[in-house]
């Protein structure tokens, strides 16, 4: 004997009503929307670290003495890049967060391309 499923099984499904269907598609929309709201999470405090980490690169070669006239500048973009993602974990509402971190990422971009460029 096979031991594995008889040939009609897949019509042997349990009947489920239209409440407990209804409540079974509410779970699950619940659960994707705390996974979303996780990743989301998730994302933007990776991107805020990316931002205080560059900040933190350029405090230290101004430290070290890599900071020239012409880099200067540069450097005090991307820290303060690095302040503005670090200010994110101080807003509280989320669309001028999101406007926060936007701002930092792209004074932080900025901030490496110019380094990038004038040294």
């Amino acid at each position: 004997m096979s031991g594995g499923r008889g040939s009609g099984s897949r019509s042997k499904r349990r009947q489920v009503s239209a409440q407990e269907r209804a409540a079974a598609v509410e779970d699950y929309r619940d659960s994707v929307g705390r996974l979303q709201h996780t990743a989301y999470r998730n994302l933007r405090q990776t991107v805020a670290y990316a931002t205080i980490f560059v900040a933190v690169i350029a405090v230290w070669m101004l430290f070290i003495g890599q900071a020239t006239p012409a880099t200067f500048p540069w450097y005090a973009v991307s820290i303060l890049g690095g302040a503005l993602g670090l200010a994110t974990y101080f807003v509280r509402e989320p669309r001028p967060r999101l406007y926060v971190l936007a701002v930092a990422v792209v004074l932080a971009v900025v901030g490496v391309t110019g380094m990038f460029l004038t040294s």
